[in-house]
């Protein structure tokens, strides 16, 4: 139910509420308020995420993946999002804390196992 009502309020409704607003005032939002709003998700995101260090390889890959990739090679453009989210993912992973991990693996103080997923 969630989907559906998702394609038809955001899919359906709102192509029609973009063809029906005027082309200036699409410029205008996309230019300076979609930035600004991105921008507060990201910043929100970053500021709650447990881990920082996923955080901060997303960030230098993906400077590297738009000031160096993209400028060196355009036709790679097209690819850069997923470029970077892959390589984040796969940096992410071998950089991980792996002390942190092999803790949270081990019985506490009564035996008992952790609760919950351990990555």
């Amino acid at each position: 139910m969630h989907l559906a009502s998702l394609f038809i309020f955001v899919g359906l409704m709102g192509t029609w509420l973009v063809s029906v607003i005027p082309a200036g005032l699409v410029t205008t939002v996309q230019t300076y308020i979609l930035p600004t709003v991105m921008g507060a998700v990201v910043v929100q995101a970053i500021v709650s995420q447990k881990a920082p260090r996923a955080a901060i390889i997303a960030l230098v890959v993906s400077l590297i993946v738009v000031f160096g990739l993209v400028p060196l090679s355009p036709q790679m453009g097209l690819f850069s999002t997923a470029i970077a989210v892959i390589g984040s993912a796969v940096i992410a992973w071998f950089l991980r804390d792996k002390r942190a991990i092999a803790a949270a693996r081990e019985p506490d103080e009564h035996g008992n196992p952790p609760e919950g997923p351990v990555y």
